[in-house]
């Protein structure tokens, strides 16, 4: 028998050893099917269709999807969807499996199972639960994917009185790949390796991984932690699903370090965000026995209730919670093929078996527990409400006014998670900020999607237990860049809820003289990249200044860009106009028409000098092993996608034999660097010298301060006392908790003075930080372009003493070199793709990193 050996997954933390061992030492699994059961002969086995035994090898995503199709065809029980397509274009395949009668009534089923939402009280006893498990959102977790296979043939073909019992009380949703690009790409790899002969030695190519991993989405995205965010197609089309029926359980399936045992929900008592529904963790306790008992059948060592929590939102077994449903995350150790370890020997082939197992004990418990299930979910909408009048917030306002566009994907980002919205209709002055009528919105607290409102709007500082799996802040309105306030009193005026639609703006008239647009909208470096390759000759204003436009006088800002129609060279005025008109209608830009070069602003003329040039950006990012994909990921993805900019993606091994001088920006994200050789580093310091610009995030920024810029980080000094103290061995995990920063979001000034800050109006900015780099603000007194804050912590955790010690420092610091320039980043700009308060610090880094200069007394250095 042919036996193909896996790579390792790719848990958030996997990194294991696998051991040469024999064959015929793997534990044998006959059959994954549980043989008390008959099956439908009519119905065919995953094996048959895919020619090849379960855990023998990966399954091809679209041998997955074509196995999901032939059963919904061959089957009345089960009917195929695809609810969304991934970057590569891949199907997200979800199968709606119940019983014949049930999929008769289904659209009534529905209407009923969603009326619970609005208060309503039917009667639960003739009512199915409905439960949704899900698998492969991180696509190199390969029993997930597979274990979807035997489960799906179960429900389909399997016969008696127990899956009668189970389907005639059930809707059943399953979905497999979540992940489907991810999951290809790690198919791909072991496909590749695979061999007729099975090798276990680690040094085997198969026992590697790709990078790349299949962890991630085609940007690299972790989609696990986007079903809040949704800045991705995949959590799109999942959190659409799930809202069209809020099932009463989610499931959803992993893999963790080989090393350890089985994990399934609830999670560290201490560490449950506070907006969670605290009866939620008692029913979940009491769903997962059907799990516990085939667990403890077997003999099979499993955990809960330490390591994994429930505090980040935005994650697929805690974003149910939020609308009273249980989110419920099982976790089993990583097989590589045949792997040794510690508690004994795993095979893909049993994993599989046992995901399969314990999914079916799972939804025959969600069964038995029905009534209780469909019961909280009825009393939580009610107690919802009731928190909603407790709660002394009332509502939000918030507003950006200078950028129509983000705004919008704010919006955009409430509508998709059923956040009401309503326009503000009276001028409003709350806690010193001033907000102006259909110029502001507010989100009031009292909604059915009241948990999910404190979610996104809320700022939390203290917390049980200061130990992260994830982040430990993520307030959305500081994400977003917005100005925002809670009220505590219904004092405002509002409409009806909106409908969120793109801020198209009129029409642009044909300019005489100019086309001017403010730097702050969201999609300005897009247009202004498309002006460069089209070959028009766009200035940037390095000064504020006031001109008669087509709409009266206007102010513009430092950054604001300047199209004059004259001295194009081979611009044509009528192409330059569609542009300008595209910019307004479909990236939301606010265009103003000059029809003469003089302003009414002294020095400021549209032949001033302070309107300088700006040249075309040719990027190379630096990608592959030693790098993070998750940085670089974030960076590609908001070029291309949002910006529609190429990127060059270089392997970082390839730098030594790159001409860097075909590029005007060296992208560096977090990673390893100590791989960069001192002829390397020379190779990049001549090559910024000539002209080039370097721009480094995290690690990146860290290489370049020290090798190009000389300049200091910040030491963290631990404690006051030379003296070493003793501490109690079982304080461990908490006394290290204060030495980390768990995903923050912290305030800094950002001198908008600066090239690098245009297009904000505010000082204040909030960032994405998770660690504690920082820089000694350098000798140059105008290169740091954000001061970490006195006060910086926004929300989220980060010790006092951790703040003190960042407060004052520099995050973002930008100096010329030679010709050339180098930008570090301590924080990530464009964390997620959800940050897009931060994310034009990153594209002026693009477009700007000229448009500035040293100080005299440094300009010969």
């Amino acid at each position: 028998m042919k036996t193909l050996l896996l790579s390792f997954k790719h848990c958030f933390f996997c990194v294991v050893s696998l051991f040469s061992i024999a064959v015929d030492a793997a534990p044998q699994v006959d059959t994954i099917f549980d043989t008390s059961v008959t099956f439908d002969p009519t119905i065919t086995e995953p094996e048959s269709f895919l020619g090849h035994r379960l855990g023998d090898q990966m399954t091809r995503n679209d041998r997955m999807i074509a196995y999901f199709q032939e059963l919904a065809a061959q089957s009345e029980r089960v009917r195929y969807e695809v609810i969304a397509y991934s970057n590569e274009r891949r199907p997200i395949a979800t199968l709606t499996i119940t019983s014949a009668n049930n999929h008769k009534n289904l659209a009534q089923l529905q209407m009923r199972h969603m009326s619970l939402q609005q208060g309503a009280t039917p009667e639960l006893t003739d009512m199915p639960v409905v439960s949704w498990i899900n698998f492969g959102v991180h696509g190199g977790e390969v029993s997930s994917n597979d274990s979807a296979l035997p489960i799906a043939y179960h429900l389909a073909a399997a016969q008696g009185k127990e899956i009668d019992k189970l389907l005639d009380n059930s809707v059943i949703l399953l979905t497999a790949s979540m992940n489907p690009d991810g999951n290809s790409r790690e198919a791909s790899w072991n496909l590749k390796y695979s061999s007729q002969i099975s090798v276990s030695d680690p040094n085997h190519a198969l026992h590697g991984s790709p990078w790349p991993s299949g962890r991630t989405n085609h940007y690299w995205f972790d989609l696990n932690r986007q079903w809040m965010l949704q800045q991705q197609p995949e959590p799109v089309g999942w959190v659409n699903k799930f809202h069209q029926w809020r099932p009463n359980i989610v499931a959803d399936f992993h893999e963790m370090r080989s090393y350890k045992s089985f994990y399934f929900h609830p999670g560290a008592p201490d560490r449950v965000h506070p907006i969670i529904n605290k009866q939620a963790m008692t029913l979940l306790s009491e769903v997962v026995q059907g799990p516990r008992d085939f667990l403890d059948s077997e003999a099979r060592a499993y955990f809960n209730e330490e390591a994994y929590d429930n505090f980040y939102l935005g994650k697929g077994a805690t974003y149910p919670h939020l609308y009273g449903s249980l989110g419920i995350l099982f976790e089993q150790a990583s097989s590589a093929g045949l792997l040794s370890t510690p508690r004994g020997i795993l095979s893909f082939r049993d994993n599989i078996r046992t995901y399969y197992h314990v999914g079916l004990a799972l939804l025959n418990n969600a069964v038995d527990k029905k009534t209780e299930l469909l019961s909280f979910q009825q009393r939580f909408f009610s107690q919802t409400k009731e928190q909603a009048e407790d709660d002394k917030v009332k509502a939000y306002v918030f507003a950006a006014p200078e950028d129509p566009a983000r705004m919008f994907h704010f919006l955009q980002l409430l509508e998709r998670n059923k956040v009401s919205v309503r326009s503000l209709q009276k001028d409003l002055k709350a806690n010193g900020t001033q907000f102006f009528a259909d110029k502001a919105y507010i989100v009031e607290t009292a909604q059915a999607s009241y948990p999910m409102v404190k979610g996104l709007f809320s700022k939390v500082t203290e917390f049980e237990n200061n130990t992260f799996y994830d982040v430990s802040g993520w307030t959305m309105p500081l994400a977003f860049g917005l100005k925002y306030e809670p009220l505590t009193r219904r004092n405002y005026k509002v409409g009806n809820p909106i409908k969120v639609t793109f801020p198209s703006q009129p029409n642009v008239p044909i300019a005489k003289v100019a086309y001017v647009f403010e730097w702050s909208n969201y999609y300005a470096p897009k247009v202004l990249y498309q002006l460069l390759t089209q070959g028009y000759r766009p200035r940037i204003a390095n000064n504020e200044f006031q001109a008669n436009t087509d709409q009266g006088l206007q102010t513009f800002q430092r950054g604001s860009v300047v199209v004059s129609t004259g001295w194009q060279g081979g611009g044509n005025n009528t192409e330059l106009h569609q542009i300008m008109n595209n910019a307004a209608k479909n990236e939301g830009i606010p265009v103003f028409t000059l029809n003469s070069a003089n302003t009414q602003s002294t020095g400021m003329d549209l032949g001033s000098n302070n309107i300088e040039p700006v040249s075309l950006p040719k990027i190379l990012l630096v990608v592959g092993p030693g790098m993070s994909q998750y940085q670089a990921g974030e960076v590609w993805h908001l070029l291309d996608q949002r910006m529609s900019m190429p990127v060059v993606l270089l392997e970082k091994w390839r730098l030594n034999s790159v001409k860097l001088s075909d590029y005007t920006h060296l992208v560096m994200a977090d990673g390893t660097y100590s791989d960069m050789t001192a002829g390397l580093t020379e190779k990049v310091t001549t090559w910024v010298k000539s002209g080039g610009t370097f721009v480094g995030m995290g690690d990146g920024a860290k290489w370049a301060g020290k090798k190009l810029l000389n300049l200091n980080t910040v030491t963290m000094k631990k404690g006051k006392s030379s003296a070493q103290p003793r501490i109690d061995y079982a304080s461990k995990a908490h006394v290290e908790a204060q030495d980390i920063v768990g995903g923050a979001i912290m305030a800094g000034d950002l001198d908008i003075t600066h090239p690098l800050g245009y297009g904000y109006s505010r000082r204040e900015i909030a960032s994405h930080r998770s660690g504690l780099l920082a820089f000694e603000p350098p000798k140059n007194p105008y290169a740091t372009i954000i001061k970490i804050a006195k006060q910086p912590l926004l929300t989220g955790f980060t010790s006092a003493e951790n703040q003190q010690q960042l407060a004052g420092n520099a995050m973002l610091v930008g100096q010329r070199l030679g010709q050339g320039s180098v930008i570090v980043f301590t924080d990530d700009p464009n964390f997620r793709g959800y940050f897009y308060g931060t994310e034009k610090l990153f594209m002026n880094s693009l477009f700007f990193s000229k448009l500035f200069s040293n100080p005299r007394s440094l300009a010969a250095e």
